[in-house]
């Protein structure tokens, strides 16, 4: 089965009946979108959307599979096989893509906020940052004393202050690279 063919297809008999896409994404229960991607070839519906969509285009099954009105009565074994396994397969592909997806988001908003944690880091300088010190005058016996007290008690180490962040940053978008590579290879 070609699904160039099958897209043509649907699209035919869809305006036959004088249909907008949306008029039959709403008959269907799925988005214009889709219509549009099974006209196209570039997608093809799942197993549980056929029999709606041939009853619906006022077609058999099997015309629908085959891309013409009047064919055989029946599909092959392998013919009806082979459908079945590629609607499963597309089905499988479009929910890898929809979850790929949200990992990607996921990842892009972890990696902002350890950028955003970071940022205080970017421009102070680290020593003079983790080493703020403040300076304190008291008098003595031979006049005042300046002190300088430096304080790094209760702040987090350098390492997990900066280097964490940025271990988890560099992370984040090696995974988003990765992750938007499989996504465009499930296309």
């Amino acid at each position: 089965m070609d699904n160039l063919r099958f897209g043509a297809f649907v699209a035919q008999l869809r305006k036959e009946k004088q249909w907008t896409q949306q008029e039959l994404a709403d008959r269907l229960h799925v988005t214009d979108k889709a219509i549009s991607k099974w006209e196209t070839g570039k997608g093809f519906p799942e197993v549980t959307l056929l029999e709606p969509l041939a009853q619906a285009l006022e077609v058999s099954l099997v015309e629908l599979l085959q891309g013409e009105r009047n064919p055989s009565p029946t599909l092959t074994k392998e013919e009806a096989g082979r459908t079945a396994v590629r609607a499963m397969e597309e089905g499988e592909r479009r929910t890898a893509r929809r979850y790929l997806k949200l990992l990607r988001w996921l990842l892009v908003a972890i990696g902002a906020g350890c950028l955003l944690s970071l940022i205080p880091w970017l421009g102070l300088g680290v020593l003079l940052w983790q080493m703020r010190s403040t300076v304190g005058v008291i008098g003595g016996a031979d006049g005042p004393t300046a002190i300088l007290v430096s304080s790094t008690l209760g702040d987090p180490p350098l390492w997990l202050s900066i280097g964490l962040p940025l271990v988890v940053l560099v992370a984040c978008v090696v995974l988003v690279i990765r992750v938007r590579r499989v996504e465009r290879s499930l296309r």
